[in-house]
């Protein structure tokens, strides 16, 4: 892999670093070759990248314990960056191809927090994980934390009567049950509570919800609210409405970027440098790109911003991800399981309080909203430049 700049270093002659970039990049410092020797590069990102390399390949001062690569370099690549998430992908995809052992800890990669229903069970249960398989789940995601996905799981799932205990069930009558049954917050497969269909039609109620944003569950409880309320049983129209309440609740303990892996499509819009923002695209939870858009108004044969941004991410969407490590096979049909560095990738930058661009999540046909991608590129691009000195 290589970067878009490059220059030989010669640690023996004076070096001119007037002729590398005051502006933020990624940079990585060769060594030289030796046979037998499989060394590997220096990889880091800087602010400016004049100023870091000055500190790095200056000539060693006698007392000084600070790094220095100055005898070690025989070449520097390098590639401009226009905000911290580019420079953190492209320090991705560098260690992942220098470092292919090494790079999740590198980089501090963590697994990203996960809901998964597993398909495949006869009675399916809905669990935390950190692990994406190729085993015909659902996964929801990610998550900031285990203790939000916790939060989120426990309170939605009060309103559904699917299981929730752990061991392969093998539904007996004399099978003493648990607390949720005896409450009945469980239909109870475990002792024949339920039949097969019956446990299947509650987990499909289950899945729409986690599917539709709690829609589905909501439009359900209003009309047995309604229902109930013109058959004047107001008994159970207030306890159809606390549950509605409960869902709505329960729906804003939700980040607004957990979707269904394979429905996790949406639009990332950065400062791309001078007049210019970066795209990424996302789909089925991979992230595509980057691709840089200027919004230089000077041109010789302008072309409509909303046409311009159509073609970048049409041609985002078909273009295979850098460092996608995708699975042999879809785990469901339309669905393709994204390597979980992605994921982690995008909540990192999602759930930082320092998080700088916008994120356009997509429904499920990935429509794309021109208008208002251009309106955030107008937007972030002024905010860009009052930032600017």
């Amino acid at each position: 892999m290589r970067l878009q700049q490059s220059a030989p270093f010669d640690p023996g002659s004076e070096t001119d670093f007037d002729v590398f970039p005051a502006s933020p990049a990624v940079f990585a410092i060769f060594p030289d070759d030796q046979p037998g020797l499989d060394l590997q590069p220096y990889l880091s990102q800087t602010r400016d990248l004049r100023r870091r390399l000055r500190r790095l390949l200056a000539l060693p001062e006698p007392v000084s314990r600070r790094l220095n690569l100055r005898q070690m370099a025989r070449r520097i690549e390098w590639q401009c960056v226009g905000s911290n998430f580019e420079a953190q992908w492209l320090l991705f995809l560098l260690n992942r191809f220098y470092y292919p052992r090494h790079f999740r800890r590198r980089l501090r990669l963590k697994w990203p927090v996960l809901v998964k229903i597993n398909l495949r069970n006869r009675f399916p249960r809905c669990y935390l994980t950190r692990r994406i398989l190729q085993d015909g789940s659902l996964y929801y995601g990610p998550f900031p934390s285990r203790a939000v996905a916790e939060r989120f799981t426990g309170e939605f799932l009060d309103l559904f009567k699917i299981r929730r205990c752990v061991p392969d069930l093998d539904p007996d009558p004399s099978h003493p049950g648990c607390i949720y049954s005896q409450m009945r917050m469980c239909l109870a497969p475990c002792f024949k509570g339920c039949t097969d269909e019956e446990y299947q039609r509650e987990l499909a109620r289950v899945i729409g919800f986690l599917n539709s944003e709690g829609e589905t569950l909501a439009r359900e409880l209003e009309a047995e609210r309604n229902q109930a309320s013109e058959a004047l049983e107001f008994e159970q129209a207030a306890r159809a409405h606390r549950r509605l309440e409960k869902a709505n609740e329960a729906q804003r303990l939700k980040p607004d970027l957990v979707r269904e892996i394979g429905q996790l499509h949406a639009v990332m819009i950065l400062p791309g440098g001078e007049k210019s923002v970066t795209f990424f695209r996302i789909v089925r939870g991979e992230l595509r790109g980057p691709s840089r858009l200027s919004l230089e108004e000077n041109v010789s044969s302008p072309k409509p911003l909303d046409e311009q941004i159509a073609e970048l991410l049409a041609d985002l969407a078909e273009r295979p991800s850098s460092g996608a490590r995708a699975l042999s096979e879809p785990a469901r049909e339309g669905a393709r399981i994204p390597p979980w560095e992605h994921l982690s990738l995008l909540a990192r930058w999602y759930y930082s309080s320092f998080r700088v661009g916008e994120l356009v999540m997509l429904p499920s046909n990935q429509e794309i909203p021109h208008a208002r991608l251009v309106r955030l590129c107008r937007k972030l691009l002024a905010e860009t430049q009052r930032e600017t000195p």
